[in-house]
């Protein structure tokens, strides 16, 4: 198995930021998750509507896995890991479409992180 952080977009004490939050987020240790979101939020980023795109992602995981609604994203993605792997390079690859803003680039750099974080700890 990976490291729960490895291939991910964030480097440093911001992916173990990432990392924390997406293993409470994963067990459902939702007041955790906040706490760690909260910090997240202090890191640094490479631009601030980066940030804000990367952190609105991040918050909409956690109402997302919070909820259990099947209709969202996250719920409904049990795939394979090809299939995760599939997401994760159709994510990077939405990121580098010309027409994206910086908020676009960061939402799609946070999903990136969160669905490489699946295959990186959901393999067997």
């Amino acid at each position: 198995m990976s490291k729960p952080g490895s291939k991910l977009t964030v480097t440093g004490n911001t992916r173990k930021s990432v990392v924390i939050y997406l293993e409470n987020v994963h067990d459902r240790k939702f007041t955790d998750a906040e706490r760690e979101l909260e910090t997240l939020k202090e890191k640094k980023f490479p631009d601030e509507e980066y940030q804000k795109g990367y952190i609105n992602a991040m918050e909409g995981l956690l109402l997302s896995v919070r909820s259990g609604d099947d209709r969202d994203f996250y719920n409904r993605t049990n795939g394979t890991e090809k299939t995760l792997k599939d997401y994760v390079k159709e994510f990077k690859e939405f990121r580098k479409l010309p027409i994206r803003t910086q908020f676009d680039q960061g939402f799609f750099s946070a999903w990136t992180d969160i669905t490489q974080y699946r295959i990186n700890t959901e393999k067997d």
